[in-house]
């Protein structure tokens, strides 16, 4: 188990390293000049633009720029926003707690909507039920975010007048975004758990247990739906990095105070610094996600560590 920390915890941090070079060329490679952005709407003098970039050193070449905001993420200084003249880590800090709270329910609705639909549909293969299930899924993949949430928006804000439809005046402001982020989430966690409960179904021991007298409630219980619940580990893992993405999308269209709505607005106005610190953060947040997530799976299941 610690071998496995240990190069989970190497592999993680080559990987953060090759993140910063491609998100860093990334950021710069876009298309305005940011000390425009710096010096505002307003219009300036030549002179005064390459006072800026003296003082942002946006005239150095590429690899140093980098070499020097390298240094400053060392130290816990991911730079200071063009657009604000605040510091990236502040902006970022405060936006956190909303998007903390957008994703923390959304992850809730879609485990437990979709492991129970999946468990449930398994065991009806073949039904409507398990037939109607899966035509949602197929349609919650297909139909983009922005859609679902401009639908939801509608009917139950607007028409229906159920839910608040943009900011954060209460708690229930939150559930229309989650449940527009959760569409995609719920269909993968559903084919899975779906896909997990069938494959254990047919597992020794499971028949032993069927043959021991258990009842089918039982047995779906303690030994088909616990076992098919260690994939959702993983699952979770890689959905916190989808789930930081698309809040971007779904913060702007409720209108949410969020990480996600400030960095739609860094895109909008070239604050690279701004860019950065977010995408590194989303990243940094999903390799630590992602090995705890191996590692839990391994503390619950230790047959894999054998494969390991």
């Amino acid at each position: 188990m610690f071998n496995l920390i240990v190069r989970r915890l190497c592999g993680a941090a080559a990987t953060f390293v090759m993140a910063t070079v491609v998100v860093f060329g990334a950021a710069f490679g876009l298309p305005g000049d940011p000390a425009r952005v710096i010096a505002g709407r307003r219009q300036v003098p030549e002179d005064t633009l390459r006072a800026i970039r003296l003082r942002y050193h946006l005239d150095d070449p590429l690899p140093e720029q980098y070499l020097r905001w390298m240094g400053g993420l060392l130290r816990g200084d991911l730079g200071q926003s063009y657009a604000s003249r605040r510091p990236v880590t502040d902006i970022l800090l405060d936006a956190l707690p909303v998007t903390v709270k957008l994703l923390a329910l959304t992850l809730v609705i879609e485990i437990a909507i979709g492991a129970t639909l999946g468990a449930i549909t398994a065991g009806r293969r073949g039904s409507r039920l398990d037939n109607g299930v899966l035509a949602t899924c197929v349609l919650a993949l297909a139909v983009p975010t922005f859609v679902v949430g401009a639908v939801v928006q509608d009917f139950f804000g607007v028409r229906w007048k159920l839910l608040p439809v943009a900011g954060t005046s209460s708690n229930l402001s939150y559930l229309l975004p989650a449940c527009t982020l959760a569409v995609t989430g719920y269909a993968i966690a559903t084919r899975l758990m779906r896909s997990q409960t069938l494959a254990h179904q047919s597992e020794q021991h499971v028949i032993t247990a069927r043959a021991k007298g258990l009842s089918e409630s039982a047995v779906t219980r303690r030994h088909i739906v616990r076992n098919s619940l260690v994939p959702f580990v993983a699952f979770i893992g890689l959905e916190i990095g989808a789930l930081a993405s698309g809040s971007i999308v779904v913060e702007r269209i409720f209108n949410l105070p969020g990480v996600g709505g400030v960095v739609a607005r860094a895109v909008s106005q070239r604050d690279n610094a701004l860019i950065i610190g977010f995408t590194m953060a989303v990243i940094a947040t999903y390799l630590l996600v992602d090995l705890l997530a191996d590692v839990a799976a391994l503390a619950l299941d230790p047959r894999l560590r054998g494969v390991e």
